[in-house]
């Protein structure tokens, strides 16, 4: 009784972290009990080897270990063993010995209740045995003696710079001991290896050679699992399909297996069968993050956006301010037409990472949404400055100063963004314009000269050319020059259709001299919308798809402002007095537009 007593006080104090105290405790208890209670005593001997373990003193903690292992066969004793020779750094030689003991520990019990009967038992007695309590607790048993060699054969190969050798002597060592059962499990730790090596071919080569009907299920499944993953990441779509359907069969109570299956259907946006694999792995496991977070990522594909809501608002009270789940939630609000909601989201995001230039991007243009042009600007300042190469920024920038009557700042940023992307003429053409409101009309003229060189089949150059010719009465020569090569390039693109209700006239498929609209359904650095990294996706996308611009783009340049008249001399520009901008003129800072 008094025996009981001090050793749940012993307990007590170790679980409240008090070592000293319940060492104290345990070597009383050690010097108090008799010899002949055996079984006490290595209760008593397991707790002590522990506590100094926790306290760092690994020596102690293997000499306990060691008589526990005079009295017993223990595994547990075996494995803590070697921990403590690794914690140690004792010599190789040693830590060897300790793990061909503990391999060659032979489990009493077999891995089927049917091994031990005789051959006439029917398959029903079996059946109904293999779920006998004494049966589960030798399973357990022998699981966890497999755990045990297994995450010893990881502290063994990990002592050298060389896993793999290290991993192939352990292999050797379980056959001489005979342990056939563990061997597939050690040959997947060692593809692992190879995998983390960035050795797929080493890796493949493993693998498949566990791909077989006589593989047992769990560590099939575990082999065809790890096959689907690299040949999915090697883009062989069809061969990862192959190995995860593999995989399922072999054990559809894996979580992995539901987990990979869903996401290739994901892939091939098949949502409602994604859905179902994803809803599968949450009842196998209902506090498991992914299979939560692909649910939620399926739902919001669907449309169904109220419980994708739903889903990541219980992931948000279980893992408080995650930014990826924080991310979703506001994407779901912006598709649900609520920016205020959104940009709430958004803003924790920014105090958990106020460095983070996608979040600033992305909280300027809500603000931008919600009529507040300070706070935008502010963002979008702010994301420039962390990140200075992001187009759409510089772009939006420049918009903006051009909008405001500060024409002479939106140059600097038309000029970086025509320096990041300088593929497309949209870029120098908005700095040209600019130039031409700030009043430079030298530097205006000589850079559409420049830009018609790097782009001789940009027509929207070429219209600027021709008008401010016309307007400068430059040589009738000249003009009629750049006037053919536009009634060329007019001619070689398809004609306009007949406006439509908004009263835009629109073009028909494009040729020479027009450029792509922005891809649809993707974000601002050519992401898939949905799949947008909260962390990264700044540094993914330093150039985005040329477009043309549209009406709002118009609405924002569309201010009156005066400016110089000019006259040409000698080929350039020279400024004489001021006159009122026309409309014809405005127009002209935004190319690609066509006049109603």
């Amino acid at each position: 009784m008094i025996v009981s007593v001090l050793m749940r006080i012993a307990l007590l104090h170790r679980r409240r972290k008090e070592y000293e105290q319940a060492l104290k405790l345990l070597h009383k208890l050690l010097d108090d009990l008799p010899t002949d209670q055996s079984h006490d005593r290595l209760v008593v001997l397991r707790e002590a080897a522990a506590c100094h373990a926790l306290t760092g003193r690994w020596d102690t903690a293997y000499k306990y270990c060691q008589m526990i292992l005079q009295d017993t066969d223990g595994p547990e004793a075996a494995f803590n063993s070697l921990v403590c020779l690794v914690a140690l750094k004792s010599d190789s030689k040693r830590i060897e010995s300790a793990f061909v003991k503990l391999v060659s520990l032979k489990a009493d019990f077999s891995a089927t209740p049917g091994d031990r009967m005789d051959p006439g038992v029917s398959e029903e007695y079996k059946e109904m045995i293999s779920h006998d309590s004494l049966f589960m607790w030798e399973k357990q048993r022998k699981q966890k003696l497999e755990l045990y060699i297994l995450n010893a054969a990881q502290l063994v190969a990990n002592l050298d710079s060389d896993a793999i050798s290290g991993y192939e002597w352990c292999i050797e060592q379980a056959k001489n001991a005979g342990r056939t059962d563990i061997l597939s499990a050690l040959e997947i730790a060692k593809a692992n290896t190879y995998l983390k090596a960035e050795n797929f071919a080493k890796t493949l080569e493993v693998l498949m050679s566990h791909d077989t009907d006589e593989e047992e299920p769990n560590l099939r499944a575990q082999s065809c699992g790890m096959l689907a993953f690299l040949n999915f990441h090697l883009g062989n779509f069809k061969l990862s399909k192959e190995n995860a359907d593999k995989a399922y069969e072999a054990n559809k109570l894996s979580l992995q297996a539901c987990l990979n299956k869903g996401c290739l259907e994901y892939k091939e946006d098949n949502f409602s069968a994604a859905l179902q694999y994803f809803q599968e792995a949450l009842i196998l496991n209902s506090a498991d993050f992914r299979a939560s977070y692909y649910a939620g990522m399926t739902l919001k594909a669907l449309g169904n956006y109220q419980d994708a809501l739903t889903v990541f608002m219980k992931l948000n009270s279980v893992h408080l301010n995650r930014p990826t789940v924080l991310y979703q939630i506001s994407q779901i609000y912006q598709l649900m037409e609520e920016p205020a909601e959104a940009f709430a989201q958004l803003e924790k995001i920014y105090t958990l990472h106020p460095r983070e230039p996608f979040i600033l991007r992305q909280l300027g243009e809500l603000a931008d949404k919600l009529g507040d042009k300070g706070a935008a600007l502010w963002y979008y300042n702010e994301s420039h400055r962390i990140f200075p190469l992001n187009v759409d920024v510089l772009n939006w920038l420049g918009r903006f100063f051009v909008a405001s009557q500060f024409p002479e700042k939106a140059i600097t940023y038309f000029e970086q963004a025509s320096k990041i992307d300088d593929s497309v003429p949209k870029w120098p053409l908005l700095a040209a314009g600019a130039m031409r409101r700030a009043g430079h009309l030298t530097d205006a003229y000589n850079k559409y000269v420049d830009i018609h060189t790097a782009f001789p089949d940009d027509p929207d150059c070429l219209k600027v050319l021709v008008r401010i010719c016309q307007e400068t009465h430059a040589p009738a020569a000249e003009i009629a020059k750049y006037q053919q090569e536009l009634d060329l390039l007019l001619r070689m693109r398809p004609r306009e259709v007949p406006a439509t209700a908004g009263g835009r006239s629109q073009l028909q498929p494009q040729s020479l001299g027009a450029r792509p609209p922005t891809a649809a359904g993707k974000n601002a650095f050519g992401q898939q919308s949905g799949f947008s990294p909260v962390l990264s996706a700044a540094r993914s996308g330093l150039s985005t798809a040329n477009f043309n611009l549209d009406a709002e783009d118009l609405e924002e340049f569309n201010v009156t402002k005066q400016r110089p008249a000019t006259v040409r001399k000698a080929g350039k520009l020279a400024v004489l007095e001021q006159t009122s901008l026309d409309d014809a003129a405005v127009d002209d800072i935004l190319p690609g537009m066509v006049r109603k």
